[in-house]
């Protein structure tokens, strides 16, 4: 099973791309948070990389939420509901990822849509 979701920023020029991947084995499992920029409708070239974890994970596509702030200067992951990874695009900064086998995620949010 793979898992994929995205939010793009309303200029259509950046969109938010989180990728799980089992390669047809869930040890070998990784899934990943991208940032990307857009050509035409579609994601283009990736400009940013957070590793979120590697490894069997028992998570569905409800669990799972790509948006950006009010401001579309962040766009962050959100897992269980928790801010678990984010661009910040203004800054120029990423934030979040490299977890274990648990999840506790720490990253400050502010101002989500």
């Amino acid at each position: 099973m793979d898992l994929f979701d995205r939010a793009v920023r309303t200029k259509g020029d950046l969109a938010g791309v989180f990728e799980y991947d089992e390669a047809g084995d869930q040890q070998n499992a990784t899934a990943y948070f991208y940032l990307c920029e857009m050509q035409s409708k579609t994601v283009g070239p990736i400009i940013g990389t957070i590793h979120i974890r590697s490894g069997a994970w028992p998570i569905t596509e409800a669990d799972i939420t790509v948006k950006w702030d009010k401001g579309e200067r962040r766009v962050g992951l959100f897992i269980y509901g928790q801010s678990a990874a984010a661009f910040d695009i203004e800054a120029g900064t990423k934030h979040g990822g490299g977890y274990g086998r648990d999840f506790h995620a720490d990253i400050p949010w502010s101002g989500s849509n």
